[in-house]
C-alpha cells in the first residue's frame, strides 16, 4: 500500500487522488526519500483515469502509488462539482522541474530512463547546464533492444539512484514501473512522459494532461460524472 501523504486521499469515480498542493507535494517526496522505501508517483490525466476505472493492473498500480497528483483540470472541477472540494492541477513538466531542483538542492541522485538515444544525450547535457550541482548517475535510452532489459536494471540498481524518471519508449508507462518494482532500488519512481524530449529542446512543452482528451472522452466523463451526481456515488 503506497503511503498516503499525510493528506486528504479520496476517490472520484472510484478512482483515487490525493488533495495537495505543489508545496504539500513536494514534501511528501521529500518525506519519501528518508523511509528506505521504494515510492511510484503517478499524474492522473483523462486517460489513466479511465484506465484506473476499467483496468484491474491500473487500479492496483494506483492503490499502491505513493503519490496521485491531477493534471487533467476536468477532474478539478468535477471534484468540486461532486464533493465541493477543490483539487490543485498539476502540470506534469512543471512539477518534474521543481523534483529536479529538490533533488539539487537535498544533493539527491538522479537516473534518466527513456527516449531516443539522441534526445536523452542531448537532455542531460541540458540538464548539467542548467542544474550544475544536479548529480545524474546515468542514464538509458529507452525503446530497449530485445534482452537488454536486465542489463539495464542491473546498471539501475548499481547507481541507486534516489529519483528514477522514466521516459517514452518503456513499454505500458506507468505500469512499467509497477511490474518491476522488486527489482529498483528505494527512492522515488516517476514516468514523465516526453519531458526528455522537451529537455532536449526537440518538442516544445506539453501536457500529459491532453492524453487521451478527444471530444468524445470528455463527454464520456462529464456523463459520468452526472451520473454520480444523481445517484451520489
Amino acid at each position: 500500500m503506497g503511503t498516503n501523504v499525510a493528506t486528504n486521499r479520496i476517490r472520484i469515480l472510484d478512482v483515487p487522488v490525493d488533495c495537495v498542493d505543489e508545496q504539500q507535494a513536494l514534501k511528501a517526496v521529500e518525506s519519501f526519500l528518508t523511509d528506505k522505501e521504494h515510492h511510484q508517483l503517478v499524474f492522473l490525466n483523462l486517460k489513466n483515469l479511465f484506465k484506473g476505472r476499467r483496468d484491474a493492473e491500473f487500479r492496483r498500480l494506483l492503490r499502491g502509488a505513493s503519490l496521485i497528483l491531477p493534471v487533467y483540470p476536468g477532474l478539478v472541477r468535477a471534484t468540486r462539482f461532486l464533493r465541493k472540494l477543490t483539487l490543485t492541477v498539476f502540470s506534469p513538466f512543471s512539477f518534474v522541474i521543481r523534483l529536479l531542483s529538490l533533488a539539487e538542492r537535498l544533493n539527491r541522485t538522479v537516473y534518466l530512463l527513456g527516449s531516443r538515444k539522441e534526445d536523452v544525450e542531448r537532455a542531460e547535457r541540458n540538464l548539467r547546464d542548467s542544474y550544475p550541482k544536479l548529480k545524474l548517475v546515468g542514464r538509458f535510452s529507452g525503446y530497449l533492444p530485445k534482452g537488454a532489459e536486465k542489463q539495464v536494471l542491473m546498471a539501475i540498481k548499481k547507481a541507486s539512484p534516489s529519483f528514477l524518471m522514466v521516459g517514452s519508449g518503456l513499454p505500458g508507462k506507468d505500469l512499467w514501473i509497477l511490474r518491476r518494482k522488486r527489482e529498483l532500488n528505494p527512492g522515488v519512481s516517476i514516468w514523465v512522459g516526453d519531458c526528455f524530449e522537451m529537455f532536449s529542446g526537440k518538442r516544445k512543452i506539453s501536457r500529459l494532461a491532453a492524453e487521451g482528451s478527444s471530444a468524445l472522452s470528455v463527454l464520456y466523463f462529464w456523463f459520468v460524472v452526472l451520473v454520480a451526481k444523481i445517484f451520489k456515488r
